[in-house]
C-alpha cells in the first residue's frame, strides 16, 4: 500500500510538473519564455516520472543492478540534455531575429561583447 502511494505521488508530482510547463508555455508571451518554462517539465516532471516507474517495476519484478543503472542514466540525461538544449534553443530563438518581451531584463544578447585589452 505505502509503495503504491509513493508511485503515485512520483508520478502525479512529475505530470504536475509537466502540466504547469505546458500552461505556463501557453502565457508566454516570447518564444525565450516559451524556451524557460520547459525546462521544468523535462529537469524535474520526467526524472520524477521515470523514478515511479522504477519503483514500481521493483516492487512487480524486484531489483535489478541494471534496471537502476538505466534510470540512474535516464535521469541525469533529462537533467543534462534539459539545461543544454534549453541554452542552444534559447539562442537559436533568439538570433533567429523572434521577437524578445520587452519586459527581459537583462538582455545580454543585445549587448555587444566587450573586446578585452
Amino acid at each position: 500500500m505505502l509503495v503504491t502511494v509513493v508511485v503515485g505521488l512520483l508520478c502525479l508530482t512529475g505530470a504536475g510538473f509537466v502540466l504547469v510547463s505546458a500552461v505556463a508555455m501557453l502565457k508566454a508571451r516570447d518564444g525565450l519564455s516559451r524556451i524557460n518554462v520547459l525546462s521544468a517539465a523535462t529537469g524535474l516532471g520526467l526524472p520524477l516520472i521515470v523514478l515511479g516507474a522504477f519503483v514500481e517495476d521493483v516492487r512487480t519484478n524486484g531489483f535489478t543492478w541494471l534496471d537502476l543503472l538505466k534510470v540512474v542514466i535516464a535521469v541525469l540525461g533529462f537533467i543534462i540534455m534539459s539545461s543544454v538544449a534549453s541554452n542552444n534553443l534559447g539562442r537559436a530563438a533568439y538570433r533567429s531575429g523572434a521577437p524578445v518581451d520587452p519586459a527581459t531584463r537583462p538582455n545580454e544578447l543585445a549587448e555587444e561583447p566587450h573586446q578585452g585589452a
